[in-house]
This record gives C-alpha cells, structure tokens and sequence, in this order.
C-alpha cells in the first residue's frame, strides 16, 4: 500500500492563496504482517503504483479547501495481471481556531469511488487447472468522515517549523474506527530546499468494535502502523516547487498489523501561492 504523509498542520492559507501537487508513487514489498502481527516473507510481491493529485485553496482567512485524489492506482501481484482505477476521493475544510498560535480543526470526507471489487486474474492455473481471482481494490468502498487538530509553530526566521496533529477516522459499513497522531520538522536550506521529517502512527481506537471479518489490507482494515518520511521540496522559483520522498513503515511505536511493509518512492511537481 503506497504509504502517503500529506501535511497535517495549523495553517491556512490566505484568500484565494493556493498549494497544487501532482505526483507519482511506487511501492513493492512481499513483506507482509498479517492481522496478528506475524511477518510472512515469502509470499508474490504486491506492486502499487500511484498518481496523486493534492490541493489546498484559500476559500476565506481562516477556511481552506483540501482535495486528495488518487486519479490512477495501478494494482498488481508479482503471480497475477494487473487492475487499475481511482482511489478514494477526499475533500474537506480547514478551519484555524484562533490568530495568535497556528491552530486548526478539519473535517475530511472519504468519498469511495467503487464498491471496492476489482479482480485480478493468476498468471498461471493453480493444481486443479483454475486460474484464480484475487481482489486488488483502488477503493475500499466505504465512506469514511476523518476529523482533524492541528497545531503548528516557527521560528521567527521562518526557516524551521514543527507540527503536531491527532485525527479520528470514523467509518462505515461494520468497519472499525481508526485514529492517527504524528509530527513534522522542517527546515529551509540555501533559502530554496526544505528538507522535512515526518512520523505517524495508526492504531483503531479504543471503543470502536472488533476488526471486520473482511480484513483485506487494501481496505486499511485491522491495519495499525508506525509510519515515517523522508522529503525534499525544492523551491524552483516564487512557486514552482519540485517534490521527492521516500516513506517506509516500522513497529517502533504501534506495531505493524495487516499491511504489506516497504519503501514508497515518489516525485512530483507543485505550484504554489
């Protein structure tokens, strides 16, 4: 699963300010944690490919407009053909709670673009001479609400920043509710490159049921993490902005439970104002 730490912060933009990022991701693993935590290595190698569109746009002082849209998720297993489609649509508001300190409230609704079935087919018969299905889904089929607090702060320079965030994720259909918490550093150097370190964990929380019988990984169900990131935003000129990362998962702080476990590699290209 391409693992993605888009930034959880404080602040808005200004009016009619905006941030646009396009960017391409890859991921292949067949490292995977089952719903106990138990490492199986030497399984088919899954492979996800990802193009991301990501927006933020300054509807007022104090409200931006978020969109997070998978345009193409690409599929596969290293034994089987490929499936492809659109991930889930997510959009949302940020709302900043108070001028003096960089801190903000958002509401994100996870929109499923498909009932979250998309087969792909074995690359060769099984003992009995049947080609096997497997489901791949770009979309997990629920709607989910994800309600988001963020704080962030700077030195008086702007050069180095740090953010904070919790978020509760609230879904449907029997799944099981999740919540997330991490942290970001950044810091500018030469005046154009940003280099920022990024930290998450996922884990369900504590009230919510037990995990659904349809566990699959691509559904996030069951599936708790600690996740961290490595990225680069180089500043081309006043907005043109060029994008790389590397993120990966561990167990160093919540284990790592149902999920394939390896490097996201992306690059994209940014504009903003």
């Amino acid at each position: 699963m391409i693992n993605q730490l888009h930034a959880q912060n404080g602040w808005t933009r200004t009016k009619n300010g905006y941030y646009f990022q396009l960017s391409a991701s890859h991921f292949a693993t067949n490292n995977y944690y089952s719903t106990e935590g138990i490492l199986y290595g030497s399984g088919s190698k899954f492979i996800s490919n990802g193009l991301i569109a990501y927006g933020e746009f300054g509807l007022t002082s104090r409200i931006t407009g978020v969109l997070d849209l998978p345009v193409l998720m690409v599929n596969r297993f290293s034994t089987t053909g490929t499936v492809a489609g659109v991930g889930n649509i997510r959009i949302g508001a940020k709302y900043r709670l108070i001028d003096v300190i960089p801190l903000s409230v958002q509401v994100d609704f996870d929109i499923p673009t498909g009932n979250g079935i998309n087969y792909a087919t074995a690359k060769r018969p099984n003992a009995l001479g049947i080609f096997e299905e497997i489901n791949l889904p770009t979309t997990d089929g629920e709607f989910n609400v994800w309600t988001t607090l963020a704080a962030s702060a700077s030195t008086s320079d702007g050069k180095t920043y740090g953010n904070l965030f919790a978020a509760a994720n609230f879904r449907t259909q029997s799944f099981t509710n999740q919540y997330q918490a991490g942290l970001e550093i950044g810091h500018l150097f030469f005046e154009r490159l940003y280099v920022i370190g990024k930290c998450r964990i996922q884990n369900k929380l504590v009230s919510s049921k037990e995990t659904h019988a349809n566990a699959s990984f691509l559904y996030g169900e069951g599936t708790t993490y600690t996740a961290y990131n490595l990225s680069l935003l180089y500043k081309v000129n006043s907005r043109l902005r060029l994008v790389g990362a590397l993120a990966d998962f561990s167990g160093a702080i919540v284990s790592r439970r149902n999920i394939y476990d390896g490097v996201t590699y992306t690059l994209g290209v940014a504009i903003e104002r």
